[in-house]
Formats: structure tokens, C-alpha cells, sequence
């Protein structure tokens, strides 16, 4: 295979092309498919402009579950850990055989392979779409010297909390960017059976939040006391926070493809109906510091998902300098209402 080295904080890092095959339970359909995305990725903008940010994909063999982007020597590259690789693919095969999962769907034993292929490979996506969405709105240029990005940061806890809450906003934006990536590909594929598009949208749905809870609970930020402390003191947002600004995201992208109406409805409701289902039903999780996609409807969750909209429209006019292709605004959010309390109960 093909091996390049980066240079990292003044370390070398070493790229593999493909997952080492001694990893043999995901190393197959690990390197199948990123045959696949590696093809994909040339279509998320124009072929000219995709020879000039010269992106790549890569491995890198370490079993800590992260993802980077880095910008060196005049190239952009993106590398999956294969820790991460290894949780994703743990993420969605306990999603498909969790022994609960029947008291909210129903699949037959010979899909499951093909259920649980398709979800990892989403996740898969996502995630390189997430660091692509780093380099295409000029997150790595903007700071020429440092020119990296990674989901982890361990080095970093001690920065300041200013500086936790920019790296937030930066996820906030590389997020977006890859639920557009996800849902456009979704589209791509819409068939007029309403019954198909349920099944392919809750999976959409759930593949967001499986790769939120994975990235969440595998690198030791704890988001237990969410509620009690400031949410400039994190330097990612909140899982479910992060789930639900994704499907606001992707909830645009449906209307504005395919209209307001009885389907768009129907998939939109179901999408939501799937991740509280499998989180009170299959989960059994009953608090809501427990329910990850319920603390975005509760006020301090409001105005956290305000406060990154917002936020990033502030700093979009300075990113669009360094960007590869413009970034447009999105509307300023002066209210959202909110549903339940911390307590998980609903506010009349």
C-alpha cells in the first residue's frame, strides 16, 4: 500500500492507504470502502478546484478514536484513526444486533449485514465529509502555522475557554457541511416509495447520531454536568447538540430539493420519531443528561445551538478570505422555543 509521512506538532506521523490487515474485522470492507469515498469526495466540489486543494484520504495506525485534517506542504490531507474506524463499525453492528432494537424496528436477519455495512459506511462519510468541510471553508489556512485540526485535542484542555468556544463554532461549521454532504447523497438516491425512504432517512438520521455518541463517549469529554457548567468550558458541542443542528441542516436540504408536503413531513417526523425511539426504547435511557437528543430541547440547549449559529455568521466574512469556495450566512437566531426542562419534563 501507500505510505507517506506528515509532520505534526514536530512529529512525524506515518499514512497508510488502507486499514493494516492484521486489524481483520474491519480491514476488508474498511478498504472497500474507501475505494469508494475516495471517489466521492471528487464530486463535493468542482474537479478544477478539487486538483487545487489536492485533498487525500488516509489511515493512520493507532487504536485512539480520532480523525484530523492537515494542511502540509501544500496539500490537504485527511486521516482516520483506526480506532475510530474500529468504534464506528462496533457503533453500528451493537446498533443492528442490540437485542432490544425490535421494539422499534424490524429487520430480518439476511439484511442485517447489509443494514450494518450501510450505516458504517455513513458514519465513515460523515466523518471524512467533517474534516473536508475543516479544509474547504479555510479552517486550516487561517492559521498557516498550525494548519491542523484533529476531534481529540488532548494537548489542548488547558486553552482558555475563548479558545474552546471558537473550536466549537469550527465544529459547529464542519458539521453542517458534512450533513449537507450526507443528506445530498440521500437525495441522490429518492425513489417514489414512501416506504424506502422512511427505512433510507431513519438511517440518515440514526448514523448522526451513532457518530456523535461514539466520537462523545470514546474521547474522555464528559458531558455529564452539561447542564451545570458553562458551555464555553467544552471544545466540542454536545452530542445531541450537535445531532440536532445536523438535522436542521439536512431538514433544509430535504424542503429545498423536494418541497413542503406530505412525504418531506412524513421523513422529516419519522427521522426524529427513530432517534427518541431508540434511545427511551431499545437504550432504555430515561434522564435526560442520559438522552442525548433531548438536551437540545431544553432552554440551555436552545440557546447553545443560537449561540453557534450566530457565532459562526460572525465569523464568516474573516473564513471566506481563506475559503475555497464562498461561504454564505445563514439567518440570525433570536428565539427557538424549547419543550422540556432538565428534568426531563415537559414545559406546558
Amino acid at each position: 500500500m501507500n505510505i507517506t509521512e506528515i509532520n505534526i506538532n514536530g512529529n512525524n506521523v506515518k499514512l497508510l492507504e488502507y486499514v493494516p490487515e492484521c486489524y481483520c474485522y474491519i480491514s476488508g470492507i474498511t478498504n472497500n470502502l474507501l475505494g469508494k469515498l475516495r471517489i466521492g469526495i471528487e464530486t463535493w466540489v468542482t474537479k478544477d478546484l478539487f486538483e487545487k486543494m489536492d485533498v487525500s484520504i488516509w489511515i493512520y495506525d493507532n487504536i485512539k478514536v480520532n480523525a484530523f485534517a492537515k494542511y502540509y506542504e501544500g496539500k490537504n490531507y485527511i486521516a482516520l484513526s483506526v480506532g475510530l474506524c474500529q468504534k464506528f463499525w462496533e457503533a453500528a453492528t451493537g446498533f443492528i444486533d442490540h437485542e432490544n432494537l425490535e421494539n422499534v424496528f424490524r429487520i430480518s436477519d439476511k439484511n442485517k449485514e447489509d443494514y450494518i455495512q450501510a450505516i458504517y459506511m455513513y458514519m465513515l462519510n460523515f466523518i471524512i465529509a467533517h474534516e473536508f468541510g475543516h479544509i474547504v471553508h479555510g479552517h486550516l489556512l487561517i492559521n498557516s502555522d498550525d494548519g491542523f485540526i484533529d476531534e481529540i485535542r488532548d494537548e489542548k484542555e488547558l486553552m482558555k475557554n475563548a479558545h474552546k468556544w471558537n473550536t466549537q463554532i469550527l465544529e459547529y461549521d464542519a458539521d453542517s457541511f458534512a450533513a449537507g454532504i450526507n443528506t445530498t447523497i440521500f437525495l441522490g438516491g429518492w425513489v417514489n416509495d414512501i416506504k424506502i425512504l422512511l427505512a433510507n432517512f431513519d438511517m440518515l438520521f440514526l448514523s448522526f447520531y451513532l457518530s456523535f455518541s461514539v466520537l462523545a463517549e470514546e474521547s474522555n469529554k464528559d458531558f455529564s454536568c452539561y447542564f451545570e457548567n458553562d458551555i464555553t468550558e467544552y471544545d466540542h458541542p454536545h452530542p445531541g447538540i450537535r445531532m440536532f443542528y445536523c438535522t436542521i441542516v439536512m431538514i433544509d436540504w430535504i424542503i429545498s430539493n423536494k418541497g413542503v408536503n406530505e412525504i418531506t413531513m412524513s421523513i422529516i417526523e419519522s427521522g426524529y420519531h427513530a432517534i427518541i425511539s431508540f434511545e427511551k426504547s431499545v437504550l432504555k435511557k430515561k434522564k435526560i443528561k442520559m438522552c442525548y437528543f433531548s438536551v437540545s430541547e431544553t432552554e440551555k440547549g436552545v440557546q447553545h445551538i443560537m449561540n453557534l449559529v450566530n457565532g459562526w455568521n460572525d465569523m464568516v466574512d474573516m473564513y471566506n478570505k481563506y475559503s475555497y469556495i464562498p461561504i454564505r450566512k445563514t439567518d440570525m437566531l433570536d428565539c427557538m422555543s424549547y419543550f422540556i426542562d432538565e428534568n426531563g419534563e415537559f414545559i406546558q
